[in-house]
């Protein structure tokens, strides 16, 4: 689908969560729809920009995160964290299907596997700003999937861009829904922020067998990129929707 992406209504229940997303890097590349199809689960449906599939590996800060009506847990409120992401449909609604979360806080990873069933993963990670440039390595154990390493060269425009509505950028950054299973069962998760502030951005990949991990073809395509300095964010609890299976 082609659609524009702006925010749904605000859910009714409360927030759970308060974070800062800061030092944002977007790097996006077009895959065949028929290597993703295995991954997504039903009722879900790959969203394609154009008839073609997308997916992401979106690293980021996570600051100042805290739980509705708490203070910061000092040395637990900030961690990195790299998603690896595609594009996916339910009812309509877009969204996106994490197909891995690489956290460096074991803690972080272990709760999330446990409680909601997200594919978090613990593992090392590390970003080095020099001025414009910022270089990002992310190293998986053999753990709860094969080893896995990623390894990129950034550098962003000193002045952010606005995101034209319904241009491709539109299309893969304004995301405010994430679907997943849990027990069986087909959750929604929201989020809402502001629009990202955008900026063009160009990235060098030194490694990357993060999607060979899971079994999906190497991205050998130079990434589209983006980068965006911070958003305030606030995360709302899983909502069951249906049942959910691979297909």
């Amino acid at each position: 689908m082609n659609h524009h992406l702006t925010p749904p209504p605000t859910p009714p229940q409360p927030w759970l969560i308060a974070q800062t997303l800061a030092d944002v890097w977007f790097f996006h590349w077009p895959i065949p729809a028929a290597a993703l199809q295995l991954h997504i689960p039903a009722p879900l449906s790959l969203d394609c920009r154009d008839g073609t599939a997308w997916i992401s590996i979106v690293a980021f800060r996570v600051q100042h995160e805290r739980l509705r009506f708490l203070p910061p847990m000092p040395g637990l409120s900030s961690y990195l964290q790299l998603n690896l992401r595609t594009y996916v449909t339910y009812d309509g609604e877009p969204g996106v299907f994490f197909l891995s979360c690489d956290v460096s806080s074991w803690l972080h990873a272990l709760a999330a596997r446990m409680i909601w069933r997200l594919p978090y993963l613990p593992s090392r990670l590390r970003f080095t700003a020099h001025g414009q440039h910022t270089s990002l390595i992310c190293e998986r154990p053999n753990l709860f999937t094969p080893a896995a390493r990623f390894a990129a060269q950034m550098h962003q425009s000193p002045r952010p861009a606005p995101i034209q509505p319904a241009s491709l950028a539109d299309w893969l950054t304004a995301r405010y829904s994430q679907y997943l299973i849990i027990r069986g069962a087909l959750h929604r998760g929201d989020i809402r922020h502001a629009p990202w502030p955008l900026q063009p951005a160009e990235g060098v990949i030194h490694a990357n067998t993060l999607p060979t991990s899971i079994k999906l073809p190497a991205l050998d395509e130079k990434p589209l990129c983006h980068y965006a300095s911070s958003v305030t964010a606030h995360v709302w609890p899983f909502v069951r929707l249906g049942t959910g299976k691979h297909q």
